[in-house]
């Protein structure tokens, strides 16, 4: 079975196209009263979504859908007859940003990180420690006191 894209002129010369199913891909016309041009082709219908395969839902008045994005079919159409274009994620670029903090009590440094548009993180003891990591450490208080400015 397969859906076919019919399209021929009128006697105005305007173009129609319809979607017709037949039970194999070859059709037969008789082209008297078609017009000048006719046109058959296999039909699919196109799906994009990155992560869901496309599924068919029948309503209660009996028409079909492309689910989830509920673009209305034919009746008769299958699953063999739409093709999966699997869109690609669009990832936000984060610029990761650093800051180096001298250590108060001993030699070490320790280095802010900027891990996403709302994240710092310290590899300083005390940000391990803060009762409270929306707020963090010394060393990302002061970062995120410049970046406030």
């Amino acid at each position: 079975m397969a859906l076919l894209q019919f399209s021929n002129k009128n006697k105005y010369n305007n173009t129609r196209t319809r979607i017709i199913h037949n039970d194999t891909t070859s059709l037969g016309i008789n082209p008297s009263g078609f017009g000048s041009f006719i046109s058959v082709s296999v039909f699919k219908y196109e799906y994009e979504h990155p992560l869901l395969a496309p599924s068919l839902f029948v309503d209660s008045k009996g028409d079909k859908y492309i689910v989830p994005t509920w673009q209305k079919v034919h009746p008769k159409t299958e699953l063999n007859d739409i093709i999966w274009k699997k869109t690609k994620i669009k990832k936000d670029k984060i610029e990761k940003k650093t800051w180096k903090f001298d250590s108060s009590s001993s030699d070490s440094v320790y280095t802010v990180t900027k891990v996403d548009s709302a994240t710092l993180k310290c590899n300083c003891p005390g940000f391990y420690r803060a009762k409270d990591r929306n707020i963090g450490c010394k060393h990302v208080q002061k970062v995120r006191g410049s970046l406030t400015k």
